[in-house]
């Protein structure tokens, strides 16, 4: 029995031995997440920031250790159960006096620097802290400060992205130092009794308002002043305005606005369009004075190319007829040259002739002159009677049977009747 008590007190020491050992080896590390910072404080007071995520280890029980995630976010949302239906939205107020509700988030991140980290730790003491004292507070100031540099008007006509650059400018480097000034404006007057020359042009009147400038220093940069979160190394990473509810002057306004910027856009459509009707008749107008021109100096020119023409083809024609003309004068010299020669020549033929009938009739002369008369006679004769034996070679005679001779003496004989002298009688009683 003493035996088995001893036993059972062994393994029981051997169980809280054990168990003791667990304990202090549980709490002897920790261990740090990617996304998250943690800040040990050690039995001697000591505060160690640590950034880097993995296992650390610690004194058991004497170390204290603070967490705090990387990114904290501050989100102001509506809520539709509230009566009026903003929730934790938050009220600004702009610098036109317009007032209204504004939603979204801002998104922190805490500083890598051990050093502002411990710094940080020693100002809010925990994460709780950090966000409802430090960070929601500082993120309602950015919202409220914000506002108060920019008119309503100018927020709901498209200023809200300038809004929210400003505001994540002003959570990361300080909040701009601002003082309200009156400034010299130009605003359309109505034209009632004002002389205006040009009608679609509205009369211009001085005006002043009031704005919030932020104050430069002597190099021109914006003046500024700090927030806590900026000496802790806290920056905005990301700055969203998911939701705005105006009040309803402010949303009055904008509509009177809208109606008024239409009305003014149609004006100014239905004067733009006049002015393109009127340079479109005017361009139009051009155009034909210019294509009447053009025509003009079309037809002109056609003029001028066929008056060109026409002198050029006389020019030419001119030039043909001289060509002609030289020809002419050309053949006529050689024709005159010709006549001259043939002039030379048939007067040395005529000569020539005239010696040749000379010298013929010399010969002839000498001829005659030679030859007797009495043989010429003959010669005469002989050509004379062979000529008309030659007439009589077709004729023919048909000689009379009875001869019936009448008369007294003197009649001739048979005999000459016979005679060839009968013969040249009926040849010239005869015709060939």
């Amino acid at each position: 029995m003493k035996q088995i008590l001893n036993l059972v007190k062994r393994n029981v020491l051997k169980v809280v031995t054990g168990f003791l050992v667990f304990i202090i080896a549980w709490n002897s590390f920790y261990i740090v997440g990617g996304t998250e910072y943690a800040i040990e404080r050690t039995p001697s007071g000591e505060m160690q920031g640590i950034v880097e995520p993995g296992i650390h280890f610690k004194i058991p029980f004497l170390s204290s250790l603070h967490f705090y995630d990387q990114f904290q976010t501050v989100a102001y949302i509506d809520d539709d159960d509230d009566d009026e239906g903003v929730g934790s939205m938050k009220r600004i107020a702009f610098a036109d006096t317009y007032m209204g509700y504004i939603g979204g988030t801002i998104r922190y991140k805490l500083s890598s620097n051990p050093d502002l980290l411990i710094n940080m730790h020693k100002a809010y003491v925990n994460e709780r802290n950090l966000l409802e004292s430090g960070l929601k507070p500082i993120s309602k100031q950015l919202l409220v400060y914000t506002a108060n540099q920019i008119t309503g008007e100018d927020f709901m006509q498209g200023g809200q992205n300038e809004y929210q650059i400003r505001v994540e400018d002003q959570g990361n480097k300080g909040l701009y130092i601002t003082k309200r000034e009156k400034i010299l404006v130009k605003k359309n007057a109505s034209g009632v009794g004002l002389k205006n020359e040009n009608p679609t042009k509205r009369p211009q009147r001085d005006s002043y308002i009031y704005r919030t400038v932020i104050q430069k220093d002597n190099k021109g940069l914006p003046q500024r002043q700090e927030l806590p979160t900026t000496k802790y190394g806290i920056k905005i990473v990301q700055v969203t305005i998911d939701n705005f509810k105006p009040e309803k002057k402010l949303l009055d306004f904008i509509n009177r606005k809208k109606e008024q910027i239409a009305i003014r856009q149609k004006l100014i459509e239905e004067q733009e369009n006049e002015r393109q009707s009127a340079v479109t008749a005017e361009l139009r107008g051009n155009r034909e004075r210019i294509e009447a021109r053009q025509k003009m100096l079309k037809e002109k020119d056609a003029e001028v190319i066929s008056a060109q023409k026409r002198v050029e083809l006389e020019q030419k024609e001119s030039e043909l007829q001289i060509v002609r003309k030289k020809k002419e004068l050309e053949i006529a010299k050689a024709n005159k040259g010709i006549q001259q020669a043939n002039a030379i020549s048939a007067k040395y033929q005529a000569q020539a002739i005239k010696e040749k009938g000379l010298a013929e009739a010399s010969v002839k002369k000498a001829m005659y002159l030679a030859i007797k008369k009495d043989i010429l006679e003959l010669e005469v004769e002989k050509v004379t009677q062979l000529a008309k034996y030659k007439s009589l070679e077709k004729t023919q005679v048909n000689l009379p049977t009875n001869v019936f001779i009448q008369g007294k003496g003197g009649a001739g004989s048979l005999q000459s009747l016979t005679n060839l002298h009968i013969l040249d009688k009926i040849g010239k009683n005869q015709k060939p």
